[in-house]
């Protein structure tokens, strides 16, 4: 069938009551996969899950930075990995089947994707609802690679050996005076899983009971899981603790014995394999901007303006 956005859809989802913007969604053929002003064509079932996602977002209204009021909407869910097939027309997840019985498996986190690939999702899903001039991202230099020796293994959660193709490198410059769609700062973050001005100051997202907010080595049986099955953090955002870390703009440097530096960047939250004391709502690692792993997601934030 061919893919059509029929006028009824279109103009139900021109203004999103989740933002103090109006969103104009964008609908074109893509001509290059490495410009995200050039899309597809997107289903009217694509575009309702895109909208879904963008109107339950979460308002943190009470965040300043550097004296300034710098309020935003953070997801409150990871991305899914329906949200991340309706936009970018494919799934690299490794946990892409054999959902834990009851739970949906579109429902669960994406992963398996490079810092790189998040930051490319934020600008295409940005110029489908406000259009390429809101991205906050400049993306050039687009290298990819496709990871043979994943392929190679024998996966448990797939019948076939799958390729993951993931952006490798890329040259990112960040704006964010743009209104689009982004990674959160470690700083964003943390405000929000503490809970914002409501914090009741938990050792992790939302309770000092581990596995009553996240999905971690004790409760996950080693796999990811359905988003928002456990208990909310102060501020209505789930998994903030556990299921999967979650990628931040931050950039941080490795200097080896060597002396030879590699970047990093902050990935926070801990995830289905982590244990109790790298749980804590504080707990960080710096890691490689690609590739990406299983136990690697990340959710999106946008200014409020």
């Amino acid at each position: 069938m061919k893919k059509i956005i029929t006028l009824v859809l279109l103009n139900y989802l021109i203004i999103s009551s989740a933002f103090s913007v109006s969103f104009t969604f964008q609908n074109q053929q893509s001509k290059s996969k490495n410009d995200p002003s050039n899309l597809r064509d997107y289903t009217a079932e694509e575009l309702e899950i895109i909208h879904n996602y963008i109107d339950e977002m979460v308002l943190v209204d009470d965040y300043t930075f550097e004296g300034k009021d710098c309020a935003f909407k953070i997801g409150k869910f990871e991305v899914t990995q329906e949200l991340y097939k309706a936009v970018m027309g494919i799934n690299p997840s490794y946990y892409c089947k054999n959902p834990v019985e009851g739970e949906d498996q579109a429902k669960r986190p994406v992963e398996f994707v490079s810092w790189y690939d998040a930051v490319y999702f934020c600008n295409v899903l940005t110029t489908i609802v406000m259009g390429k001039n809101q991205c906050c991202y400049t993306i050039t230099d687009i290298v990819t690679e496709t990871d043979d020796m994943e392929a190679q293994k024998n996966k448990v959660f797939k019948d076939d050996p799958t390729y993951v193709t993931y952006i490798k490198s890329a040259n990112v410059t960040i704006n964010h005076k743009k209104k689009g769609f982004r990674l959160p700062t470690m700083d964003e973050w943390l405000y929000a899983a503490r809970g914002g001005n409501k914090s009741n100051g938990y050792k992790y997202s939302g309770s000092n009971n581990l596995e009553e907010v996240g999905w971690v080595l004790s409760n996950s049986n080693r796999t990811t899981h359905q988003v928002g099955l456990l208990k909310a953090n102060e501020l209505g955002l789930y998994d903030m603790t556990g299921n999967v870390k979650e990628f931040c703009e931050d950039l941080r440097h490795y200097t080896n014995t060597k002396n030879e530096v590699f970047p990093r960047r902050i990935s926070i939250g801990g995830n289905m394999f982590s244990k109790e004391d790298k749980s804590s709502v504080t707990f960080y690692d710096e890691t490689l901007e690609a590739p990406g792993n299983g136990g690697q997601g990340f959710r999106i934030v946008a200014q409020n303006k």
